[in-house]
C-alpha cells in the first residue's frame, strides 16, 4: 500500500486481480513487485518507497519481460491489455511512472482515457438526443435468445472482445438495424459495478464499456444512442458515477455528457532487452509456472542492494525463486 499514490487508492482490489507476476525482496520482506499477463502486459510495478531509485524496479521490468517473450508474447505493453483490467497504459497523472518508461526505452505510441458522469437525473445534452433519435434504431437489452447471435456479432466484427461478452449473460445493449440485424453492442453494470476503480468513484458506481458499432454503419448516430440508452438505463437503476475507461473517442463521450477522468501514456517495450542480468537468464531458463528451482546463490552484497525476485502464478500461487543484484 504504501508504494501506491493517494489519488490511485487501488488496492488490495487490483493486486487480487493478478495472478503471476514477479515479487522483489530485500532483508525480511518484499520490496517491489511486477504482475505479468501472459496476454502480453505488465499490469502493475511498485516499488517501496525506501527502495527506490536502487535498480529494483528496472530489474522486475526486465525480467518480467523476458518470462512474457518466453511465453511467446512479442510486444509488451505497459498497462492492461489481457485478461486482468486495472489501467490501460501509464497514468498521466503520475510523471514518474512516465519517466520511468521513457528512462528505459519503452516507446510511446499514443495516449488514451477514461471518462466519467454522474447519472443522477441524467439528461443526455440535446444535440447527442437529437443524433440518437435520428439513428432509426432502439437500442434494448440483450435477451438469452440473443446471446449467440450477439457472440458471432462480435467474433466477426470486433473479436478482442469476444472474451468479455462471454463472460455475461445480462447487461448486454443491443441496437438493430431496420432489417433486425445487430448494428451495434455495448455492456453495462451497475449500480455497485465490478470494478476496480469503485473506491474512486464511491458508492453506486456503473460502467459503459466495449461500445461497437458496424463499420459500414459508422457516421449515422447509432453508438451515441447506445451510450444514451445505456446511461438512462444506469441512472434508473440508481447509478451515480458512471466509468467509461480506454478510449481514444474523447469528443463522443463528451457529447453524452460524460466528461474526462484519467489519461494514460500507452508504452510498449523496445525491441530487444538491455543486457540481461544472471537473474534474467534464470528466469529464462527456468520452465514452466509451477516448476520450483533453487539456484546457487551469488556472493553476498549489502543488503540495500541485493533483492530476491520470486515467480508468482496460479491459484494457489505457485513460486519460482531467483537471486539477483539489484544494482542496474
Amino acid at each position: 500500500m504504501a508504494a501506491m499514490p493517494p489519488s490511485w487508492p487501488l488496492l488490495p482490489a487490483g493486486i487480487a486481480m493478478l495472478a503471476d507476476g514477479l515479487v522483489a525482496e530485500a532483508g525480511t520482506g518484499p520490496v517491489g513487485l511486477a504482475a505479468a499477463d501472459r496476454a502480453g502486459s505488465v499490469p502493475l510495478i511498485l516499488v517501496h518507497p525506501a527502495c527506490q531509485g536502487r535498480g529494483i524496479g528496472t530489474g522486475l521490468l526486465a525480467a518480467a519481460v523476458d518470462a512474457l517473450r518466453a511465453g511467446g508474447a512479442g510486444k509488451v505493453w505497459a498497462g492492461s491489455g489481457g485478461d486482468r483490467y486495472i489501467w490501460p497504459g501509464v497514468p498521466r497523472d503520475l510523471p514518474g511512472a512516465v519517466a520511468f518508461f521513457t528512462a528505459r526505452g519503452w516507446r510511446h505510441s499514443y495516449d488514451t482515457l477514461d471518462l466519467v458522469a454522474d447519472l443522477a437525473g441524467y439528461r443526455p445534452p440535446a444535440a447527442a438526443a437529437g443524433r440518437a433519435a435520428g439513428a432509426g434504431v432502439s437500442p434494448a437489452l440483450a435477451r438469452a435468445g440473443d446471446l449467440a447471435e450477439v457472440m458471432a456479432f462480435e467474433a466477426a466484427t470486433f473479436p478482442s472482445w469476444v472474451r468479455w461478452f462471454s463472460a455475461r449473460t445480462e447487461g448486454i445493449l443491443v441496437a438493430r438495424d431496420a432489417e433486425g440485424k445487430i448494428a451495434g453492442t455495448l455492456l453495462l453494470d451497475g449500480p455497485d459495478a465490478d470494478t476496480v476503480y469503485a473506491p474512486m468513484l464511491g458508492p453506486a458506481a456503473g460502467t459503459i464499456g466495449c461500445v461497437g458499432v458496424a463499420p459500414p454503419l459508422h457516421g449515422r448516430g447509432i453508438g451515441t444512442a447506445l451510450v444514451i440508452q445505456a446511461s438512462q438505463l444506469l441512472s434508473q437503476a440508481g447509478t451515480r458515477a458512471c466509468h467509461i475507461g480506454w478510449t481514444a473517442s474523447e469528443a463522443f463521450y463528451r457529447r453524452a455528457g460524460y466528461q474526462p477522468w484519467r489519461r494514460y501514456a500507452m508504452f510498449h517495450s523496445p525491441a530487444s532487452s538491455r543486457p540481461r542480468s544472471a537473474a534474467h537468464d534464470a528466469l529464462r531458463y527456468a520452465g514452466p509456472p509451477g516448476l520450483r528451482e533453487s539456484l546457487q546463490p551469488r556472493e553476498p552484497e549489502p543488503a540495500a542492494q541485493v533483492a530476491t525476485m520470486r515467480r508468482v502464478a496460479g491459484n494457489p500461487p505457485r513460486m519460482m525463486r531467483l537471486s539477483t543484484s539489484a544494482r542496474r
